[in-house]
């Protein structure tokens, strides 16, 4: 197994230092740093970035860290340290807005659970056939693609159906793993929104295929270390059509 990556250090070792600050030296940080269900009224911005640091047991923070330490090092490695920092801040924040959205006045928000679970569903848009291991079944490898689906549905059933456990912030949950899915996804796709609004702009219409000569002229090395990097991670079997037909130009 490849060593922790940097930015994924600096991350552990913030939640951690926090955790130990409030709970050991009883500082009032939680009264401080958490996300209040109406923090517009009070301007409370910077509790959008601050509650992703601030959790409200032993067991909530070692969950939240394991899951960064075991995801976090190859997404900050196909990412780079920038990026991965984006991803890891736009889920948590955007967690943070979906459940503030739905949380009634007076409750608060606590807990990296949001960005975590962003970093699981950039993992599964980039790696969806990558086996994961869970502790509970260390037997059975689970598809990526198949333990965020069972978890976004769990959410979505917790945060709209009938909440089964409560005390949790489940719509955190929610929306931080759709915005970190989306956020990758753009990231393996780049054109994927510019064609959406093409797509939608012109009633549905697409534009006719290029040929595979003009494909192979447009073809960017970014591309072609992307396909190799994931053949080398998932194997050749995991690769898409247009993925494969992108491989054959390139050698021509």
């Amino acid at each position: 197994m490849r060593g922790i990556t940097p930015a994924v250090r600096f991350l552990i070792i913030l939640n951690v230092v926090v955790y130990i600050l409030e709970y050991l030296f009883h500082l009032p940080i939680a009264n401080l740093f958490a996300l209040p269900a109406v923090w517009w009224k009070t301007l409370s911005f910077g509790q959008l970035f601050t509650y992703m640091f601030v959790h409200g047991s032993f067991s909530h923070i070692l969950m939240n860290m394991m899951g960064l330490f075991f995801i976090g090092p190859t997404m900050e490695r196909r990412l780079g340290a920038y990026r991965f920092f984006i991803l890891y801040y736009i889920s948590g924040i955007l967690g943070g807005l979906g459940w503030s959205l739905l949380a009634s006045p007076g409750q608060y928000c606590v807990g990296a659970s949001g960005a975590v679970m962003g970093i699981l569903g950039a993992f599964a848009a980039l790696y969806p056939h990558a086996k994961v291991v869970l502790i509970f079944l260390p037997f059975y490898p689970i598809k990526a693609w198949i333990l965020v689906s069972v978890l976004i549905g769990f959410e979505f059933f917790q945060t709209f159906v009938h909440p089964v456990f409560g005390g949790i912030a489940n719509a955190a949950h929610l929306m931080g793993g759709i915005a970190g899915f989306c956020y990758a996804y753009s990231i393996k796709n780049p054109n994927f929104i510019g064609q959406l609004k093409n797509k939608l702009g012109k009633g549905g219409k697409s534009k006719p295929k290029p040929s595979s000569a003009s494909s192979a002229a447009k073809l960017s090395k970014e591309d072609i270390d992307r396909i190799l990097d994931k053949i080398g991670k998932e194997g050749m079997g995991a690769l898409t059509p247009r993925e494969r037909e992108m491989l054959k130009a390139a050698t021509r």
